[in-house]
């Protein structure tokens, strides 16, 4: 299938969608893979996780980007070579990109019930005050792609997500937010966007125009 939700936000941000229901060799066909794309394919054992890496190149395909403008950095994060940020993420049979002109971060999550169970290890105490709240799964979804969100565009590994990032206050089914990381005695503030869909939510992050 191709390409199935796109958005513009804020005219700096670009989202792509693409609901995978293709075989190995169909999101395959029409794609230039380098060796070093090959390589990765191929250290993929799930064919799940292989037809995610093949999505996320039909994307960049279908918003113009060239095979080799697309690399990975030291800690395996995506970025493009002509200066703009990316962010990818795969779900089960989703993948999505976000290409922004600033720093960008983008996470897609299903709606699980096992996400109560781990929710004390990425929930801040200020979240986790209302006890309704920290068995809602749709909440929980909402500040767990949050966080990766914003850990994807802050690209500093070691984060502790329950400590270090905090999402300011959501309602339910927002479709903005605001999401601080703290770091080395300051704190950082990211501007949160919501998409929500049949069965699972997107969460997206980008700086806040005052953010240097």
């Amino acid at each position: 299938m191709p390409l199935f939700y796109s958005e513009n936000i804020e005219l700096t941000t670009q989202i792509g969608m693409w609901k995978i229901n293709e075989s190995e060799s169909e999101l395959a066909n029409g794609l230039e893979l380098s060796k070093d794309a090959l390589t990765r394919l191929s250290k993929r054992r799930s064919k799940v996780h292989r037809k995610g890496y093949l999505a996320i190149r039909k994307l960049l395909k279908s918003h113009n980007i060239q095979p080799l403008n697309h690399k990975y950095d030291k800690n395996g994060a995506p970025y493009l070579t002509d200066g703009r940020h990316l962010s990818i993420s795969h779900s089960n049979d989703i993948a999505a990109i976000a290409i922004s002109s600033k720093p960008v971060g983008i996470d897609l999550e299903y709606f699980h019930e096992k996400i109560v169970r781990i929710a004390p290890r990425f929930l801040h105490l200020k979240e986790s005050s209302d006890l309704k709240k920290i068995k809602d799964i749709h909440y929980l979804s909402q500040i767990w792609t949050a966080k990766e969100a914003l850990y994807k565009a802050f690209r500093k590994p070691g984060l502790n997500f329950s400590k270090q990032i905090l999402i300011d206050q959501l309602e339910d089914n927002s479709k903005e937010g605001i999401g601080s990381i703290i770091y080395r005695d300051s704190v950082k503030k990211y501007k949160l966007y919501f998409r929500y869909f049949d069965g699972f939510c997107l969460g997206l992050a980008t700086t806040n125009n005052n953010n240097k």
